[in-house]
């Protein structure tokens, strides 16, 4: 196991508030999250870092959902965190959940940011396979192109989307162009995700659910499961498509900020 230091871990706010701790979505990074953290109240503790096998954290697998859940116990422990809030988008969503439901005592509230409770099974494993094949672009541009394309991305400026490929996007040895993270690793987790979330009954904290209107990713089948199984939940539908971190970022933050100060006046 990778040790703690080696996962890089960002941070923003002060102190003051009590913390959320932000997972991304599979091919992603945590500085996703950046402009979201600087939204929030002033004071709160804004937690991401890179899950295994993305960005600048260990690459080395397993990449389990049971080995993330363990990277995400060593992250709150290195950070110094109790108790905290989680946010999570896509795979991150899932990971939420289940990181919730085996630490109840732990977690106060969960966003789920287009979480993938029951994706397509065999879209998954055609995906995972895609992965393990590798490809890559030939510039930055096709890799905009693709990202508006995949995502069905209506509202997002160009400036972020270059901001991304800024962070993210590397030249590797063969001059194209590819993503900072495994493929084995992505391939890995869109397996684990192609069996449906079955658990949703055993949350407990408040949740918060953020579907993107024009969502392929979250069915109206399951908003009807989040709704009659989850507890204390709340959903909200955002413009625009599955990123809403960035085709929703004003609307996404507006809810999350809403959500997280109704939590510390209930508290």
């Amino acid at each position: 196991m990778a040790s703690m230091s080696s996962f890089r871990i960002l941070r923003w706010g002060s102190e003051e508030l009590p913390p959320v701790v932000c997972l991304h979505d599979l091919r992603g990074h945590a500085r996703r999250f950046e402009r979201l953290a600087r939204m929030l109240e002033p004071g709160r503790t804004v937690v991401a870092y890179d899950l295994r096998g993305h960005g600048r954290s260990p690459w080395s697998g397993p990449h389990t959902m049971l080995q993330h859940i363990d990277d995400l116990t060593l992250v709150l422990e290195q950070c110094s965190i109790d108790q905290t809030g989680l946010i999570g988008d896509g795979f991150g969503a899932r990971l939420a959940i289940e990181y919730a439901i085996e630490n109840q005592e732990q977690i106060n509230s969960i966003t789920l940011l287009e979480p993938p409770l029951s994706p397509d099974p065999d879209e998954m494993l055609r995906a995972a396979d895609a992965e393990r094949r590798g490809g890559g672009f030939a510039g930055v541009d096709e890799a905009i192109e693709q990202r508006r394309v995949e995502d069905g991305l209506v509202h997002t400026p160009r400036a972020l989307l270059e901001e991304e490929m800024g962070e993210h996007l590397v030249a590797d040895e063969d001059g194209r162009y590819r993503y900072r993270y495994s493929h084995e690793a992505v391939a890995t987790a869109l397996e684990e995700i192609a069996h449906p979330a079955t658990r949703l009954s055993d949350l407990l904290c408040p949740t918060m659910v953020i579907r993107a209107q024009s969502s392929s990713c979250v069915t109206d089948q399951d908003l009807e499961r989040i709704n009659d199984e989850v507890r204390r939940v709340r959903v909200e539908e955002v413009p625009g498509g599955r990123v809403v971190l960035w085709d929703a970022l004003a609307e996404s933050s507006a809810l999350v900020r809403d959500f997280l100060v109704a939590r510390r006046k209930t508290a």
